[in-house]
């Protein structure tokens, strides 16, 4: 047991065991062992198992399946912040397009109507009188004018985005686990 502890622990051979022969042989034949042992747990490769640059771009999917492969991978590096960027504009536009039609608890009236109830009236008129049908003939062009453009290019870039983390979380459980 005192000779394989000293091969086992990198030690030599206790001075008391140098004396005994069978001792001896037995150390040598353990420190052989223990050589040889790394050695012997590496087979021999018939051939090397390295790709190399060529052989990562020839075992690449070509054309749309290999940029469909890239997407929502570690390689992607341009999806993720476009879709985060492009929703986030469109978020910043709809609010700033909504942000003149929110009263958010002001009691203030809208321009037009605070005009016309703050202009005088001379000799009993009425505001219709002084315009107030222009008022409504323009807030009504204006209505017929369709949504502002803001509005609609939120509404876009907000879908658009949308849709590209909805192409990255397809193209993610869509790929097969390796």
């Amino acid at each position: 047991m005192r000779v394989a502890e000293a091969v086992d622990r990198g030690g030599r051979l206790a001075p008391v065991l140098d004396l005994c022969a069978r001792c001896v042989r037995l150390y040598v034949d353990l420190m052989a062992v223990n050589a040889a042992l790394p050695m012997s747990a590496v087979p021999l490769r018939p051939r090397s198992y390295t790709l190399t640059g060529d052989d990562a771009r020839r075992l690449r999917p070509p054309g749309w399946r290999g940029w469909w492969s890239a997407v929502g991978s570690v390689r992607d590096t341009v999806t993720r912040p476009l879709a985060v960027g492009l929703t986030t504009l469109g978020v910043v536009g709809l609010l700033l397009t909504a942000a003149p039609t929110l009263s958010l608890g002001s009691g203030a009236a809208p321009p037009e109507v605070a005009q016309v109830a703050a202009s005088p009236m001379p000799n009993d008129r009425t505001p219709s009188a002084l315009g107030g049908d222009n008022i409504a003939h323009v807030t009504t062009a204006e209505a017929d004018a369709g949504p502002p453009p803001t509005l609609t290019l939120s509404v876009g870039l907000i879908v658009v985005g949308s849709g590209l983390f909805a192409a990255r979380r397809l193209a993610v459980h869509g790929r097969p686990m390796r």
